[in-house]
């Protein structure tokens, strides 16, 4: 038997007001509205239904106890902690309940419980209090089982995933397909035009080209993948606008584009062809949605968040500077807005594979690993305008390399040892050709256990390291910290085809002296080298 706040039992009180009631059949709603009918509902009820008093269970309905197992009434007077899997999860929720409540009167959160056989179960939590002029009576908490809601969007979410893969693949193999086509191009005229070096060169110059192109997809798609940040410098952000507008192209001539940037902007740090990437992929979509022609507007100003109240999720106050781009398109209706930013949420046709097929879910990513927020105002027939801000912090000393020309004869040289360790045969062939075309010394491993038998082999002799991160046998992280302790005064360099993430932010913490995404060009890494070589050690 359950007892309330006073020690009375609930349904001693339930029966001794239904007998009250019964005596007063006056009420105009008595029939529906009686004590019975209430006590059937709360009884009966397909949810479960309890009143928490402080964090203990004062009463809860058979629902409840069907849900987790328990015993019928043994949950009254025990803690609701004893229904969460951990600690953690039930302070979560308990807190979560009253800031939702203090805020709107009223609390949904999803969660866990477990049963009393140790397994646990998908759940929605709906929370209020029992009586808002009274507190101290506590809070009314339902609870409704959401497994097989849970299990239906896991397949739904399957489903897409596996939809935004397939346009995603037919994009890529697209834009590949046309670049390999214009390399095999230039290779073949290039055996055309031997006896002309002027051809020649154009043909090397458009190749190198080819291959930057290449690298920016690649980019995009570890971008997409990781939301990673490669190379992070100060930027005006202006600045980015203007080169995305003079790369942006459209067919449309229908279509106006409005350029209005803010004058005196913070500086924001970030990775300038990521950032690019970003207002590339708003105006293509901001030009799509314009099928019978418009006007796309995109505007730069500073802003300053101080109450962060007004957002549903959670973002930093402070300084920011906010890029919009605005068009007088079709506009989206609610049910496009909610799934906009999904990473597999996609508008267009699978049989569309124009494109690359990343798009918003690519821009989300971006923008949130700068430390940004993204947002979207539209209706349909409307238009739609996003809305883009990037924190305006001071900047980050970031560690820049000034590029120069390609000429072979101003790149810089050396003659010191340089060990190159790669597990591609291809990478590794190209790597010590390069290397010996600047004069180095090289010597090549294709693990790092050949690396590690190299240098003890060598004591003294090798003075840079140009290591690989993905390898078999022994990978470029566990072989850095190995050649730290084998011969410490080694230089190294890592070269990788991934972005820089946190593991390898920290072997940079750890001493390693700088870091080269592939694919890099040979003046790139002639310079890099020289950098890392005549600092003292």
């Amino acid at each position: 038997m359950t007892h309330g706040h006073d020690g009375t039992s609930s349904d001693r009180k339930l029966n001794q007001q239904d007998k009250s009631n019964r005596k007063s059949p006056n009420s105009k709603d008595s029939d529906f509205l009686s004590r019975k009918n209430i006590k059937k509902v709360l009884i009966y009820a397909p949810v479960g239904i309890c009143i928490l008093h402080r964090t203990k269970i004062v009463w809860a309905n058979p629902a409840c106890y069907a849900m987790t197992g328990h015993e019928c009434r043994s949950l009254a007077g025990k803690p609701a902690r004893s229904l969460f899997p951990t600690d953690k999860e039930f302070k979560r929720v308990y807190n979560s309940f009253f800031t939702a409540i203090n805020r709107t009167g009223s609390a949904t959160i999803d969660s866990r419980l477990s049963r009393v056989d140790d397994t646990a179960f998908d759940c929605r939590f709906r929370a209020c209090w029992l009586d808002p002029e009274d507190h101290s009576q506590g809070l009314l908490v339902t609870v409704s089982d959401i497994t097989e809601i849970k299990s239906e969007q896991i397949r739904e979410n399957q489903a897409r995933k596996m939809e935004a893969i397939s346009v995603l693949a037919g994009g890529i193999s697209h834009d590949f397909n046309n670049l390999l086509m214009a390399l095999q191009g230039h290779l073949s005229l290039m055996g055309v035009n031997s006896g002309q070096p002027e051809k020649i060169k154009d043909h090397i110059r458009q190749m190198n080209r080819l291959i930057e192109t290449a690298a920016e997809i690649t980019g995009s798609l570890l971008g997409f993948a990781r939301g990673g940040k490669y190379q992070v410098e100060p930027l005006d952000i202006n600045q980015v606008v203007n080169i995305a507008l003079t790369v942006f192209q459209f067919e449309e001539e229908n279509i106006v584009i409005e350029k209005k940037t803010g004058k005196g902007l913070h500086k924001i740090n970030g990775d300038r062809s990521q950032l690019e990437q970003v207002l590339l992929n708003l105006l293509v979509n901001g030009s799509q949605a314009m099928v019978d022609g418009g006007t796309l507007t995109i505007e730069t100003r500073n802003i300053n968040i101080k109450k962060t109240n007004c957002f549903h999720f959670e973002v930093q106050p402070g300084a920011y500077v906010e890029i919009s781009v605005k068009d007088t398109g079709i506009g989206m209706d609610q049910a496009i807005l909610k799934k906009i930013f999904d990473p597999f949420f996609s508008t267009k046709m699978l049989e569309d594979t124009k494109g690359r097929g990343l798009g918003l879910s690519t821009v989300f990513g971006i923008v949130k690993n700068h430390g940004g927020f993204i947002t979207v105002e539209s209706k349909k027939n409307a238009g739609s305008i996003f809305r883009v801000a990037l924190p305006g912090l001071p900047p980050v000393k970031a560690q820049s390399i000034e590029e120069a020309g390609d000429t072979f004869d101003l790149m810089p040289r050396g003659g010191e040892t340089v060990l190159i360790v790669d597990d591609e045969d291809e990478v590794l062939e190209v790597g010590a050709s390069l290397l010996d075309a600047l004069g180095y010394q090289v010597l090549q491993a294709r693990n790092g256990r050949e690396c590690l038998a190299l240098i003890t082999e060598q004591p003294g002799k090798i003075a840079l390291v140009i290591l690989d991160l993905i390898m078999p046998v022994m990978d470029g992280r566990e072989t850095f910290y190995q050649i730290q302790k084998l011969d410490p005064g080694i230089k190294m360099l890592i070269s990788s085809g991934t972005s820089m993430d946190e593991e390898t932010k920290m072997m940079l913490r750890d001493g390693c002296h700088n870091f080269l995404q592939k694919p890099f060009s040979m003046d790139r890494l002639s310079r890099v080298m020289r950098k890392i070589l005549d600092k003292p050690a």
